[in-house]
């Protein structure tokens, strides 16, 4: 009786984990600013929508680099996200670019480097980087289109454990979704590392000479907690965690 009130705890405080969804975008303008003198106008009418739009960029070196993370606070801080915070993300990305070689768009990480899942300048949808298993859905975007992004991430048995979480894309280009399967993380982790500041939002990158523009526009935000597996859940046995916030 004991052991079952218990892990009724447990399942209880995982659920009311997964009610709270995020709420907020943090918007990071000119993570990399290369071409200061661009022209640059972001808005954020999440989870309607985020619009950057960019032009004019004039001279510079390298590229231009705005991303925006999830928040649980408006937008007031963004969410730091550990081993257990399993979540489905989903949004539609419509990228807009001229020239299109060196822009790319999509969901972004940041964690020992930034990660990518999106559109690249050359028409390849693809994920890597930061603690992101990797994945090609081959050349398969056109410029100036609508692509349904969605990245779930299931926590494992436990960090440096067995079975590792696993990372799942979906993309739907208007003829259906695609999938690439649960892919295993194969880090030492076995998933997301926690004890580090690990953000997920979405983002552009815009790298080339002068001139040009960068327009991209991310809809229909759906990003919310997922269970953890079974194991994970009765960790909730000992303590219902708050996220940390960064």
């Amino acid at each position: 009786m004991k052991a079952s009130a218990i892990g009724m705890i447990g399942l209880i405080c995982a659920a009311g984990a997964a009610a709270q969804p995020y709420d907020g975008l943090q918007v990071n303008a000119r993570v990399f600013n290369d071409f200061p003198s661009s022209n640059l106008v972001i808005d954020n009418q999440y989870p309607a929508s985020l619009s950057i739009e960019e032009d004019s960029f004039g001279s510079g070196n390298f590229a231009n680099r705005h991303m925006a993370w999830a928040s649980e606070d408006a937008g007031a801080t963004a969410s730091d996200f550990d081993y257990g915070d399993g979540f489905d993300f989903s949004v539609t990305m419509n990228l807009d670019a001229d020239p299109v070689a060196g822009r790319e768009a999509g969901i972004m990480t940041d964690l020992f480097g930034f990660g990518f899942f999106g559109a690249l300048g050359n028409g390849e949808i693809a994920a890597f980087g930061s603690f992101l298993p990797f994945h090609t859905f081959g050349n398969v975007y056109v410029n100036g289109t609508d692509v349904d992004l969605r990245m779930i991430y299931t926590p494992g048995a436990g960090e440096g454990m067995s079975p590792a979480s696993t990372m799942e894309y979906i993309i739907d280009l208007g003829s259906g979704p695609v999938s690439s399967g649960p892919i295993p993380f194969t880090n030492t982790e076995g998933g997301i590392p926690t004890g580090f500041t690990a953000l997920i939002g979405v983002g552009i990158q815009s790298q080339g000479g002068a001139g040009g523009y960068s327009n991209v526009l991310f809809s229909d935000f759906n990003f919310v907690p997922a269970p953890g597996t079974g194991v994970l859940a009765l960790t909730g046995l000992l303590a219902c965690s708050r996220r940390r916030r960064a």
